[in-house]
């Protein structure tokens, strides 16, 4: 399948993400839903540096999916959704390394 790349920003930094066409829109949704949960972990927490914020923000993430999917979601769904938001962290993780 045809992707593009979509520049998202995350925490005032600027990454150029992945996503497969017809996505976009969903990934600029996803990246601002991130911004707004890391600066709130960073707020809570008092958390210093990106990679920290964005693994404790994706554990919460991923608690909050898997209780979604105790509530009746198939367990396909929730797997696609965990991917979709585990290659788009690693994509961050990679940026933020460059």
């Amino acid at each position: 399948m045809a992707k593009e790349e979509v520049k998202v920003t995350i925490l005032d930094r600027q990454f150029t993400v992945n996503c497969r066409k017809g996505e976009r829109d969903a990934l600029l949704e996803a990246a601002a839903y991130l911004d707004a949960r890391i600066r709130t972990v960073q707020q809570q927490t008092k958390l210093v540096g990106l990679e920290r914020c964005a693994i404790v923000t994706a554990l919460n993430i991923t608690n909050e999916l898997l209780q979604l999917g105790r509530s009746g979601e198939s367990v396909d769904t929730i797997s696609d959704k965990m991917r979709a938001i585990g290659d788009r962290m690693q994509d961050v993780i990679e940026e933020t390394r460059l």
